[in-house]
């Protein structure tokens, strides 16, 4: 039978947006951020068919030589560094957000990962232990998807799985039309400074190849509307912006593109979560 807080969230979940929006309100805004956002550290990670292309166009480009695929960074080695070092995996046996939301546009068996030792407390019933090569190739499916990863130190997932914040890493794969963090535009700006695009790289607009199509603000529309059409050429809200790059996919005249603005981005990635949660601890 599905444990009591998990049949609670789904049946409030579609009410993130308005719980997000009591954020605001001082007072119980502090209250709910202490009691579900205390301590939280999240990085949203482009997709890595996007960082891909972007130091294949700079190698070939800018540097005129072909790029080789033993020097290409991927987002993804971030996550694949935490999970090859972890003691503990565990695979959920499905997503909750999009479980609770009936997705009807993406697979709701692709569940978190999570690391750390208090994985060793989360309810058998919601999913297993799995190994390194499994945990790889449940985020490869995940990637083929069209997902985008999450990873960081969450407190609403210690909340509701009841462990420790600082012993539990997650990993989440996450869809535009049933992410959490949808809410991110609703919710305080305290609560929403601890989602962030990943350290080194940011989504550009150009200018001169955009033809104000609106594709990105109406077809596939970005999930936290970072993205408008001004004056007939699509902008970026750099401060919504949290560098998912799905809509650098899309854009039908390529008029919208990862920057790569520090090389050394999976390194600062892995330091910055690091120090979070130790994923070796026994």
């Amino acid at each position: 039978m599905t444990p009591f807080y998990t049949r609670l969230i789904r049946s409030g979940f579609k009410k993130r947006f308005f719980l997000a929006k009591m954020t605001k309100i001082p007072l119980i805004g502090k209250t709910m951020e202490i009691a579900f956002f205390g301590g939280d550290d999240i990085i949203i990670l482009p997709k890595d068919e996007v960082a891909i292309a972007t130091q294949a166009k700079r190698k070939t480009i800018d540097l005129n030589i072909q790029a080789e695929p033993s020097n290409v960074m991927v987002p993804s080695q971030v996550i694949e560094h935490f999970i090859r070092n972890s003691r503990y995996r565990f695979l959920m046996n499905c997503c909750m957000c999009r479980s609770s939301n009936h997705c009807e546009h993406y697979p709701a068996n692709l569940g978190c990962i999570f690391l750390g030792k208090d994985v060793t407390k989360i309810d058998p019933k919601m999913g297993r232990l799995v190994s390194v090569e499994k945990a790889l190739e449940h985020l490869r499916k995940c990637r083929e998807a069209g997902l985008v990863h999450l990873i960081g130190r969450d407190k609403i997932d210690s909340v509701w799985l009841g462990t420790k914040k600082e012993n539990l890493l997650s990993i989440c794969s996450c869809c535009p039309c049933c992410c959490l963090w949808k809410m991110l535009p609703n919710v305080n700006s305290s609560i929403a400074g601890t989602v962030t695009k990943m350290p080194g790289v940011e989504v550009m607009v150009d200018a001169s190849k955009c033809v104000g199509c609106g594709t990105c603000v109406e077809k596939y529309p970005c999930y936290l509307d970072a993205m408008k059409i001004m004056d007939k050429k699509a902008v970026i809200d750099q401060a919504t912006c949290r560098g998912c790059a799905r809509c650098v996919e899309i854009c039908p005249k390529g008029a919208i593109s990862l920057r790569i603005t520090d090389w050394d981005f999976v390194e600062q990635a892995i330091e910055r979560i690091e120090p979070l949660v130790d994923v070796t601890a026994e």
